[in-house]
């Protein structure tokens, strides 16, 4: 009963850090605009769509199922992206729960309270996890993936949950999909065990959940299937580098970077800065001491478990190095997502391995430390200030067109200062103009105006502006300002 108690009062906190200040600190940027507007198009014309947005330098396009999520909770928020800060919050603590059960049900209570403790109370994992767009599943299917394969040793049938999980990563993130080098290996080792209903329900399941793909393939040339075929034969040009060991190396560093970053991350930092891709990125240093703890527990689990039943552990977790440090890319933190959220599985085994009085210090500082930093945390990019700032501009733009433009010291704005266009429509009025249309008006061209506008909004991120003429009116909140000016 007491271990009860405790497990009871450790999801309470980490439920209070899941959901500390959820919608001042939501990310509201270009991948979550895109997402948005393309799901908002679901709300005011409902039509089948059979892809989602594309997967960033290869040509190829993920299924629509998480434009679909995100239309069902704008269905129920009015478009409001508030609905999406907390779905997020939520979605990250089922994964602690899916980590705690997961961890009990093939190690044990405690390396199961230790590891949710980890992926719970982490700042780095809490920021990603607080994201809404199509990597923020990666956990979640991560764990179960990996726990279906390992219970299909004894029952072959856990094999539809896999299909049914490999089928959402082609509307989650292509990343996971080093995933299917353990699920071959799984099946390799079973196949003989696998009933033939076994394997109708597998493929039936696997088609339907890709069946939008399927439609969009069958109707556009096979575009997606033939992707790696056009792509090696040049006939289609992938976003990818030449090999090279300076990249290699970088990757590394990244990698290593993450294993400290999991422990901790400095105080009175931001998501923005930490996390998003887009803009700002001011992130903290993982620190090496930190990182090297991380390769001992990671040594320690593979020492101790080598004879066990747990090779598809070892082959996801080498799997996604090896395809991170040399994967001809940039490739940014939120691509091990799946390696970190193993990581906590095998920190937490690790720390059960320590005498019990020093286990229980390290993860109080632990939790100590992460604490600290969440409740720190700056909500000066966040959804909540970005709000303020739309509501006090439409008081001196009142039922007057605009256009809207943002600016930053930053290139290429439409993407690095983006969220706006979208945020204003919400809060306030659709902008007749905007420098993101050059990127997202294929999706609403019959909300871009041609004509003459009365005034400009330019929205500026962290810096002053200043015009030769005084503008109508300037506005304020957090790091960003707004100003209405004669177009």
């Amino acid at each position: 009963m007491k271990r009860y108690i405790v497990v009871i009062f450790i999801f309470i906190g980490i439920l209070f850090l899941r959901f500390w200040k959820v919608p001042e600190l939501f990310n509201f940027t270009f991948s979550e605009e895109m997402q948005a507007v393309m799901a908002w198009e679901q709300i005011k014309n409902f039509h089948p769509i059979w892809i989602g947005v594309s997967a960033a330098n290869i040509n190829y396009y993920l299924g629509p199922g998480f434009t679909y999520l995100n239309a069902i909770l704008f269905y129920f928020s009015k478009g409001d992206p508030v609905i999406l800060s907390y779905f997020s919050a939520l979605l990250g603590f089922v994964t602690v729960i899916s980590l705690f059960y997961i961890t009990n049900n093939l190690f044990s209570k405690n390396i199961a309270i230790f590891s949710s403790i980890i992926y719970g109370c982490s700042t780095l994992i809490n920021l990603h996890d607080r994201r809404f767009w199509n990597p923020t599943p990666i956990p979640f299917i991560t764990l179960w993936l990996i726990f279906s394969l390992i219970k299909a040793k004894q029952n072959t049938n856990w094999y539809i949950a896999t299909a049914i999980l490999i089928g959402l990563i082609f509307h989650t993130h292509l990343s996971l999909l080093f995933l299917l080098i353990p699920t071959s290996f799984s099946i390799l080792q079973n196949i003989k065990k696998i009933k033939l209903t076994t394997w109708a329900t597998m493929i039936f399941c696997y088609l339907v959940v890709t069946s939008p793909l399927i439609v969009f393939d069958f109707v556009h040339n096979f575009d997606n299937l033939l992707m790696p075929y056009r792509t090696l034969t040049g006939e289609k040009k992938a976003d990818l580098y030449a090999f090279s060991v300076t990249d290699t190396i970088s990757h590394a560093k990244e990698l290593l970077s993450a294993l400290g970053r999991i422990w901790f991350i400095k105080m009175n930092t931001n998501p923005q800065d930490e996390v998003i891709l887009e803009s700002h990125m001011n992130k903290t240093s993982g620190n090496i001491i930190f990182s090297l703890i991380s390769l001992v527990a990671l040594g320690w689990f593979f020492l101790k478990n080598r004879q066990k039943d747990f090779q598809i552990f070892f082959i996801a977790l080498l799997t996604i190095i090896s395809a991170f440090i040399f994967y001809p890319s940039y490739n940014p933190e939120y691509y091990l997502m799946s390696f970190i959220t193993l990581m906590t599985i095998v920190i937490g085994y690790w720390l059960n391995s320590l005498p019990k009085s020093l286990s229980l210090v390290l993860i109080g500082l632990f939790i100590f430390v992460n604490v600290l930093t969440t409740v720190t945390l700056s909500d000066k990019y966040g959804l909540t200030v970005r709000k303020q700032l739309v509501i006090q501009t439409m008081t001196a733009i009142k039922s007057q067109d605009f256009s809207l433009e943002t600016e930053g010291v930053l290139p290429n704005k439409q993407f690095s200062y983006a969220g706006w266009r979208y945020l204003f429509k919400t809060y306030g009025r659709t902008p007749s103009q905007s420098n993101v249309d050059q990127v997202l008006s294929w999706i609403y061209p019959d909300e871009v105006s041609q004509k003459k506008i009365k005034f400009k909004v330019i929205v500026s991120d962290t810096i002053k502006l200043s015009f030769k003429e005084k503008p109508l009116a300037t506005f304020h909140s957090g790091d960003y300002y707004s100003y209405v000016i004669d177009n």
